[in-house]
């Protein structure tokens, strides 16, 4: 034997490689599980957030829209109460003119045609006598034209004390009984005419 010393590598077979390599296998396989799940969790987490901030926007959005479309339909509201305000006052008033107008016309229309002529008188003389038999004496006031419109004839009535009266206008009548009066004018007429159709626009 050589007592000279040298150095040489030695080789040691590997006993476990196939049991090593399961076990990287594994561990990998675990890891890679591990981290996918991981991966999704916190995916999940920022779905969830995104989730939430989004729905918290869409509810911002629909508080702000629904507030727009409050205030716009009460502003809609004061401006159509507004308007209302403004207007309907002024078209009450320009059909109360209209009427009144249109009355005044006609009274003056047909005030013409009655206080001329023998028709007037005796339009007159039917309104004041009215409707029915009178038994006690009353008295008819005329204007003086009328009375000689009628002729005499007309002014024996029974019971009817004709008068003349200066101070009632052509085609006008007053009827005077012992408990009161049944006024046949043709302004009193209108009148009531005026009140009853201008009380009905207040």
């Amino acid at each position: 034997m050589s007592t000279d010393a040298g150095f040489s590598s030695v080789a040691y077979p590997r006993l476990r490689v196939v049991a090593d390599t399961r076990v990287d296998e594994r561990d990998r396989a675990a890891g890679h599980a591990a981290g996918y799940a991981a991966g999704l969790r916190a995916a999940s987490i920022t779905a969830a957030a995104l989730a939430v901030e989004q729905a918290a926007e869409h509810a911002a959005v629909l508080r702000h829209t629904e507030a727009k479309s409050d205030r716009a339909v009460r502003l809609l509201a004061a401006a159509a109460e507004a308007l209302d305000n403004s207007t309907v006052p002024v078209l009450r008033e320009a059909e109360g003119t209209l009427v009144r107008t249109a009355l005044d016309l006609a009274e003056a229309v047909l005030g013409a045609e009655l206080s001329q002529g023998e028709i007037s008188a005796r339009r007159a003389l039917e309104r004041a006598l009215g409707q029915g038999e009178h038994l006690e004496t009353h008295t008819v006031h005329m204007h003086p034209d009328d009375l000689a419109v009628l002729g005499l004839s007309t002014q024996n009535i029974p019971g009817v004390l004709f008068v003349s009266d200066a101070s009632l206008s052509r085609g006008d009548a007053v009827t005077r009984f012992a408990d009161g009066f049944l006024d046949a004018r043709i302004g009193t007429a209108f009148t009531r005419v005026k009140n009853a159709m201008l009380g009905g626009l207040a």
